[in-house]
């Protein structure tokens, strides 16, 4: 169906279409726009409340990984060593980030820590030991390390007066020689004195106040001093045996830094087998860990007490309580089962830094909203205080145990209404766009019809314009042939006229059928090309030649003017065919007495070659469109000059193909220049 621009079915289906409904839409959507304002108001009071609730949920779920990840470490405890032979067997134990200690207890029974032991809860001090002037005078020369001969001298006669000194110069008297012994490397001395000091285990010296764990552990380098390491080991287990067997400890901190110091000695030995090496490292793994709880229990054993005998536990099982700025919190049914009970301490730095990522996450997609998250001295921290006219929208208690505070704040109005119209104005933007998107793509696409309708008409005249031309010439060709057959035609100089226009004719339209074969083979690029090295200045010297004849007899004078040895890369038939259509149409648009001047010369990197003739001209407006497919200028039914309208797009297709460039200057009534610009052949 062909569509004429003034048909009103065409009209009418633009319009109501695209245009009138592209309007509507533009209307509703302006309309929507003024209401921002109000929308964003209210999206920010849906926003506050779901801001608030997202973020308790993300306390709240975080808090429940800590209890669930402490109600699985709790079934680990129950794999601790129970005694002395356990605790160099590999048993598992589950951190858990956020808290420091765990404590099982079945019922009011402590089931870890496991060890045994009455931590001593009583204040009463060591009493005091000071040093006599004549100590504090040898021990300010030991210091100081002068004349060690006299020391010692000094010390051994001090000894020899034992029965006349007191009991704490006795001892501050043999600690002096034992370090004496010691630094000399005099071990069999310092172990005798060692022997001596370790048969009062409550002795004390002014300088330490407890002497048993300093005594083991010089007892213990010795032995390693000596490489006597299998000796060394088995000291080391026979003080911990004592240890645990004695269920009772006075200082945790010296007892753990005995044992840390004698384990990572023996872990040191280069001799020590695989096995004993990984049972001893259990052993300082498993003892380091359970004297850590026993030292925290001890400090809060008042608390523990009153704290697993209270039975007021919410219904989730979960009771949160502080002792001395210590926040613990009790796991019990339903969490747990039967009378199982485990207490946990928050490690607060790393649980609040475990929680304060979660939310983080969450706050990240909340970048609009004004918050503040406080602890329980008001320290902020996540978020940013706002200014003092700052209007508190809500606050709200996070977590259980934690007592911090969610604090949201209502926008500045004038913040939002600077935002909502620089939103508006980007609104207003993307439908004005869409708008004139829509009327432009519109007019192409009208534009686009038009242009078909266009093509189709010349392809009309295209097809009218070439049977006129195949008619003309077989008319001819047929009206002659019959005159000739039916012997109408008797002198011989009239069948050598005759048959001198049929061959012409049939030259005519041998040319027309061959410039619509080239055209077609270009156009479904079946056109096979075969490139090679070719004198531009040849090829137009024969198709000069071949119609200079033809321009003579029509009253048309050629000149020409090339240089020889211009070569390019190039199909020689397809150039030949450019340079025939150029000069043709030079011939058949230049009136007599006229003129055409051809010539090839070569420029820098390029060789040229131009058509100018004194013909008809082509006005500015046209000249866009000569090398468009059936288009010709002027009216096809009235032009005197008949063509197919092929010429000059074969011509700017062969050109394309050798990537030449080709141009006009012409005006009307003052003749035309085509010029076609090649590049070298190297």
């Amino acid at each position: 169906m062909r569509l004429q621009r003034s048909n009103s079915i065409l009209v009418a289906l633009f319009f109501g279409g695209i245009i009138l409904p592209t309007a509507i839409l533009a209307f509703l959507s302006f309309r929507s726009i003024q209401n921002e304002l109000f929308l964003a108001e209210k999206n920010f009071e849906e926003n506050l409340t779901s801001f608030q609730k997202e973020m308790a949920e993300a306390v709240k779920r975080e808090q429940h990984s800590v209890l669930q990840e402490t109600k699985t470490a709790s079934q680990f405890l129950y794999e601790q060593p129970q005694n002395f032979l356990e605790f160099g067997n590999a048993t598992s134990f589950k951190n858990v980030d956020g808290v420091s200690a765990i404590f099982l207890f079945n019922g009011p029974k402590l089931i870890y820590p496991s060890i045994p032991i009455h931590v001593s809860q009583d204040n009463v001090p060591f009493p005091e030991a000071n040093a006599s002037l004549i100590e504090s005078e040898i021990f300010k020369q030991e210091r100081l390390q002068n004349q060690p001969g006299k020391i010692y001298l000094a010390r051994s006669i001090r000894l020899m007066q034992a029965p006349f000194e007191t009991h704490d110069e006795k001892v501050q008297n043999l600690l002096g020689l034992l370090r004496i012994h010691y630094n000399n490397k005099n071990y069999s001395e310092a172990l005798k004195i060692i022997d001596a000091l370790e048969k009062h285990p409550n002795i004390q010296g002014y300088l330490h106040v407890r002497l048993k764990e300093s005594l083991n552990l010089m007892r213990f380098e010795i032995l390693v001093e000596l490489k006597k390491h299998q000796a060394a080991q088995d000291y080391c287990l026979a003080v911990l045996s004592h240890f645990l067997e004695s269920h009772h400890v006075e200082d945790i901190g010296a007892t753990r830094f005995f044992f840390e110091s004698a384990f990572n000695r023996i872990l040191s030995f280069e001799d020590l087998d695989r096995d004993t090496r990984e049972a001893f490292w259990n052993l300082r793994e498993n003892l380091n860990r359970q004297l850590t709880h026993i030292e925290i229990f001890s400090q809060h054993q008042v608390f523990f007490n009153r704290f697993i005998s209270d039975y007021t536990s919410p219904k989730e099982g979960v009771l949160y309580q502080q002792d001395d700025q210590q926040v613990f919190f009790r796991m019990s049914h339903p969490w747990l089962s039967g009378d199982q009970v485990v207490i946990g301490m928050i490690q607060k730095e790393k649980y609040r830094t475990r929680l304060l990522t979660k939310i983080a996450a969450v706050a990240r997609e909340w970048k609009d909203i004004p918050y503040t998250m406080t602890d329980a001295n008001d320290s902020v921290l996540m978020g940013n205080l706002p200014d003092s006219n700052a209007t508190l929208a809500n606050q709200r208690a996070m977590g259980d145990g934690l007592g911090w505070t969610l604090t949201v704040y209502q926008r500045d109005t004038q913040e939002l209404r600077k935002e909502t119209r620089h939103k508006m104005l980007l609104l207003y933007s993307l439908v004005g766009f869409s708008l004139l998107t829509v009327i432009l793509g519109s007019f192409f696409v009208f534009r686009s019809l038009t242009q078909e309708q266009r093509l189709l008409f010349m392809k009309s005249n295209f097809l009218s314009s070439v049977s006129h031309e195949l008619k003309t010439p077989l008319t001819s060709i047929k009206m002659f042939a019959e005159m000739m057959a039916k012997g109408r035609v008797q002198k011989i100089e009239k069948m050598q006229e005759y048959s001198g226009l049929i061959g012409k004719e049939s030259t005519r339209l041998e040319n027309l059928i061959g410039a619509i074969l080239n055209y077609t083979r270009l156009e479904n690029g079946t056109q096979s090309f075969h490139w090679e090295r070719l004198d531009m200045t040849v090829c137009t010297e024969k198709v000069y030649s071949s119609l200079l004849e033809i321009a003579n007899n029509r009253g048309v004078t050629m000149e020409c003017n090339w240089e020889n040895g211009n070569f390019v890369m190039g199909d020689y038939t397809a150039l030949y065919s450019l340079v025939q259509n150029l000069i043709e149409n030079a011939i058949k648009y230049t009136n007599p007495p006229g003129h055409i001047f051809v010539q090839v010369f070569s420029e820098n990197d390029k060789v040229v070659f131009s058509v100018t003739d004194t013909g008809v001209g082509i006005a500015l407006s046209e000249q866009k469109n000569i090398f468009n497919d059936f288009y010709r200028v002027g009216d096809e039914m009235t032009r005197s000059t008949k063509g197919s309208g092929l010429g000059l797009a074969i011509v700017k297709r062969v050109a394309d193909t050798h990537k030449a460039s080709i141009s006009v200057q012409s005006r009307p009534g003052k003749g035309s220049t085509f010029t076609v610009r090649l590049k070298k052949a190297e």
